[in-house]
């Protein structure tokens, strides 16, 4: 008989609902499938909330809060896994900090790298202080995950070995789990009153190129009047800044969208397997996981390209907004075929994987 296994600590560093995203639904799943094989593995919110204290992770009141808690649990034997973009500074930060103590512990201390390339600051040549950045933080992390052999090509060029980085993407079955719910009385009545309704996965930040959609929305209302445009996804502090963005719009362009806020995993599938397609505008997100769990659904995809959307996906140069509305109106022309064609399936157990390459499986 094998001798039994000594149970793991681990710590993930993360993204976690609420409120709902990619990273913290992904993150969820993971730290649930970590917990049934058997291992202790705790949580340090690090988004939206993350003050507000609760039995389901650890909460971060401020940036010395946050080192004395990564510190405690690397004192106390925890390995580390931190996540990371190239859009934040601060984000930058607090995966060096978690990284650097893990070092300083002798504790396994892992880097989970989210989005794809460009990245405001990833890749940049070697002229910039950036580069030189990540490649510390590169280096002295124990390994590297990210969602695809495509992103994995940029980082090895950060000199490290393609044996440190692994790869699974943050999207699995678990992602379509979820049960039917009332969405309420605003949203029902813009899906009676608007076709096509077009789901629209945002956020108040440059890379979702807010105004290149709202001039692919006019036009695509030329053509069809009777369009509507569901925005959501907003954190809830940064739902004041669209309204006051979308309060100059003019009253045709307001009748056609109804802005939503950050909804659950429930809401947020239910709302998109009633939409006719989804929109997705950003360039950088990598392997996004919206788009994944769209298509595995039957719901068809127009997105920027970026040179890693899966099959099935319609795409559009990212800063032109006469393309996307080329794009809408063939998919509209088109449905039929272009839905019957969508590689339907949930593919890979990536959040198995996630935990495979995590706990050293």
């Amino acid at each position: 008989m094998p001798p039994k296994k000594t149970p793991h600590k681990h710590l993930e560093i993360a993204n976690y609902p609420p409120p709902y995203d990619g990273w913290g639904t992904h993150t969820r799943y993971v730290v649930a499938e970590i917990r049934r094989r058997g291992h202790r593995c705790e949580v340090l919110k690090i988004n939206d909330n993350r003050q507000i204290k609760s039995t389901e992770y650890v909460d971060v009141q401020n940036g010395l809060d946050y080192l004395i808690k990564v510190i405690r649990f690397a004192a106390s034997g925890y390995s580390i896994n931190v996540h990371v973009n190239a859009e934040s500074p601060k984000g930058y930060l607090l995966a060096l900090i978690a990284v650097a103590v893990g070092h300083l512990f002798l504790r396994k201390a892992t880097v989970t790298f989210h989005g794809g390339t460009p990245q405001t600051f990833f890749p940049l040549p070697k002229s910039s202080l950036w580069h030189w950045k990540f490649r510390l933080l590169f280096a002295i992390a124990s390994g590297i995950l990210c969602d695809s052999d495509e992103i994995k090509r940029p980082i090895e060029r950060y000199a490290v070995p393609s044996a440190k980085i692994g790869t699974a993407a943050g999207f699995s079955s678990q992602n379509l789990t979820h049960q039917t719910v009332d969405l309420g009385d605003e949203v029902e009545t813009f899906l009676q009153s608007h076709d096509p309704a077009i789901f629209c996965y945002v956020s108040f930040r440059p890379e979702y190129r807010l105004e290149i959609l709202r001039e692919g929305m006019k036009l695509l209302r030329a053509s069809h009047p009777h369009a509507g445009f569901i925005w959501l996804g907003f954190p809830e502090k940064e739902v004041p800044a669209v309204r006051d963005h979308i309060s100059a719009f003019a009253a045709d362009e307001k009748e056609s969208l109804l802005l939503l806020g950050n909804l659950s995993h429930d809401e947020f599938l239910t709302l998109l397997l009633r939409c006719t397609l989804k929109l997705r505008t950003p360039a950088c997100d990598g392997v996004s996981a919206s788009v994944l769990e769209s298509l595995a659904l039957g719901v068809p995809v127009v997105a920027s390209e970026n040179g890693r959307r899966p099959a099935g996906v319609i795409t559009y140069a990212e800063m032109d907004a006469a393309d996307m509305c080329s794009k809408l109106e063939y998919l509209l022309q088109n449905f039929d075929v272009v839905k019957q064609q969508l590689p339907l399936g949930t593919g890979q157990d990536n959040v198995a994987l996630t935990a495979d390459w995590l706990l050293g499986e």
